[in-house]
């Protein structure tokens, strides 16, 4: 049976050290990037292809693609890291039925109209909002862009506070 070891949103998805890291961290031998763009451009995979870490497994797919994998996760023996660029496609997969139970935020580049909620992962209005959906149906919230370097996890419980949401 397939398990998910790790679900992720980080706009930039696959790059470098990061994704290298945290695969290694939970033993992933296979990352599926869940992103209905990416899904739709091969080129794209293919340049996520070259940063991927050697000997993983790397599939790009919609939401509606991941959502019906995700309920057939007893076919295969894989170690799935979960990314995606936005906390909304999280959003899209648990209205389908996924039901994690946490999610880690990494890097989220400054928008226009974005707050920062932890150093490198500035969050817009709809992201916010989101991510608060996210939260308040009890999933754990967690940001954390490496897993080395003595870089310290930001629970959004306290991230939240800072931006005015304590209800």
């Amino acid at each position: 049976m397939s398990t998910i070891v790790m679900n992720r949103v980080d706009d930039r998805l696959i790059h470098g050290q990061v994704i290298t890291g945290w695969s290694k961290l939970r033993n992933a031998t296979a990352i599926w990037i869940v992103d209905d763009q990416v899904a739709a451009t091969p080129m794209m995979l293919d340049i996520f292809r070259f940063a991927a870490p050697p000997g993983i497994k790397l599939e790009a797919m919609t939401v509606d693609q991941a959502s019906e994998r995700l309920q057939n996760l007893d076919k295969g023996n894989d170690r799935i890291m979960l990314l995606a660029k936005y906390p909304a496609t999280f959003l899209r997969l648990v209205e389908k039925g996924y039901k994690p139970e946490d999610i880690n935020f990494g890097a989220m580049a400054h928008k226009p109209g974005s707050r920062t909620v932890a150093p490198n992962a500035d969050l817009s209005p709809q992201e916010i909002e989101d991510t608060e959906k996210l939260f308040k149906m009890g999933i754990r919230i967690w940001i954390q862009l490496v897993p080395f370097g003595g870089q310290q996890v930001v629970e959004w419980a306290n991230a939240r506070k800072k931006l005015g949401l304590d209800n």
